[in-house]
């Protein structure tokens, strides 16, 4: 009889604890030698596949939550069984010589969103928009007070330098030509940009947690409802890995930055200069503030049409694990200390 495989992936692009779990070796050592499964690692883009038949029923994702929930809407059955919110530079950008130098400054101007026209589900247009609504928001000013400018995105695969310097590079090239007035790209750490540009907002600013929410600042770790039904044990024993993965960055975050850094393909200046207290922005829970975030971004992407069908947020979730995942956790710190 074929042994089920349980298909693990994280996100690419943006810092997840599995990154850590994994580069540390947790979750090979506590799978290495279990007799009824198979795991598969693998660190994947965004995939639009929307069936899982028998062979690929069991699956866990770490990545930012909209993709989920643009697959939750669509009837995927699975649950989050843990949320992770992670601070981060995010700013909207001109040309200095545009003179544009406040949120306000932008009403009537182009903005560029980059976006994938192939794609059911675009994650970059649903973070370019949030980005951009909660820059105009802190001048009064709405989405509707500009003029979005959709511009062919370059594909993730072939970007060169990583993927945050080839969105930036991307950026300054449609302002250069004129193109847009506004870009919404990170800048890079290097500092030889910046004479050249008007920071105009940096959404880290933003006091409210729901402001500074979008995709890449929110991620969830997912599972599927058969594997949740049918092996709550194994999930409880990732977590309780995950859990342990980011105990371990508290300690140790130079050494974190430096295997995120890594697993992105960025240089750890980079990954420093974006993503603020990474060791706390990768570690799971599921407290109010995380979860009314989730809830204010799936009603974001329901008002933007990037989701067209609601459905319960509270059902979605599934609160269990991570608290059996800590106590399994506790109780294996407690028996190291004995033995």
């Amino acid at each position: 009889m074929t042994r089920p495989v349980i298909h693990y992936t994280r996100c690419p692009s943006v810092p997840t604890v599995t990154a850590l779990a994994h580069a540390r070796g947790l979750l090979e050592d506590e799978f290495r030698d279990e007799p009824d499964v198979d795991f598969e690692y693998k660190s994947v883009g965004f995939s639009p596949k929307l069936k899982y038949d028998g062979a690929d029923r069991f699956w866990l994702r770490n990545a930012g939550h909209a993709p989920a929930v643009w697959k939750r809407s669509l009837g995927v059955e699975c649950k989050v069984v843990g949320l992770a919110f992670l601070d981060g530079r995010y700013p909207v950008l001109t040309l200095h010589r545009s003179g544009l130098d406040r949120p306000a400054s932008l009403k009537g101007r182009r903005v560029a969103v980059f976006h994938n026209p192939d794609s059911p589900f675009d994650l970059m247009v649903a973070q370019q928009l949030k980005i951009y609504q909660t820059a105009l928001k802190s001048d009064g000013l709405s989405l509707d007070d500009v003029e979005l400018v959709y511009l062919p995105r370059f594909h993730p695969g072939a970007a060169k330098g990583g993927f945050l310097l080839s969105l930036f590079h991307k950026g300054i090239e449609a302002l250069e030509a004129g193109d847009v007035d506004a870009v919404a790209a990170s800048i890079p750490p290097d500092g030889g940009f910046y004479p050249q540009l008007n920071v105009v907002y940096d959404t880290r600013l933003a006091s409210d947690r729901v402001d500074r929410v979008h995709p890449s600042v929110l991620r969830g770790l997912v599972v599927s409802t058969p594997l949740l039904e049918e092996r709550r044990d194994l999930v409880a024993r990732v977590v309780a890995r995950l859990i342990e993965a980011s105990e371990w960055a508290a300690t140790a975050p130079i050494d974190a930055v430096r295997i995120l850094a890594s697993d992105l393909k960025q240089a750890p200046e980079t990954i420093a200069s974006v993503y603020e207290n990474i060791p706390q922005g990768v570690r799971l829970d599921l407290n109010e503030d995380y979860v009314a975030s989730l809830a204010a971004q799936k009603t974001f992407l329901l008002r933007h049409r990037l989701i067209e069908h609601d459905f319960d947020l509270e059902s979605w979730i599934d609160r269990s694990i991570l608290v059996d995942a800590t106590a399994l956790h506790r109780q294996r710190q407690t028996d190291a200390v004995k033995s």
